[in-house]
């Protein structure tokens, strides 16, 4: 498995991953405009990771400077590795790299998040050293 900074031409590659994820066609204009902005951001990275010539998971991160934390922690935001790849040591893989990139950048933690019913997330989670320690809410806002 190889853990690479996504590049212009792999965008493609990283949309039909973020389909496969969200369970529907995401709508191609505002996927590439949310990517230009993501891509611009300061300390924020995305990643895919790569069996031979597929892509078979991704991470979007970011180095944070919290006020509750005062050091720089590090966020992996959306961590995806498709399901025919599970299993393969992919995902630990990933958050192997991910946890030495953020080391070397100087993070004191690592934040993720998850649904609270997906199960299988928490457990991966877990069984790689993270903590439960506060849950995310959420509320559409209709236009």
């Amino acid at each position: 498995m190889i853990l690479r900074s996504l590049s212009a031409p792999d965008a493609e590659k990283f949309y039909t991953l973020m389909c496969t994820a969200a369970g529907r066609e995401l709508p191609r204009e505002a996927f590439a405009q949310a990517l230009a902005q993501a891509l611009e951001q300061t300390g924020r990275r995305i990643v895919l990771a790569f069996e031979g010539p597929e892509a078979v998971g991704f991470a979007d991160t970011e180095v944070r400077f919290p006020f509750s934390e005062c050091a720089p922690v590090g966020v992996i935001h959306e961590f995806y590795v498709r399901e025919d790849a599970r299993g393969r040591n992919v995902g630990s893989a990933m958050l192997v790299s991910l946890t030495t990139q953020f080391k070397a950048a100087g993070c004191v933690s690592v934040q993720t998040s998850c649904a609270r019913v997906n199960l299988k997330s928490q457990e991966f989670l877990e069984k790689r050293g993270f903590v439960k320690t506060r849950h995310a809410f959420s509320r559409p806002l209709q236009g």
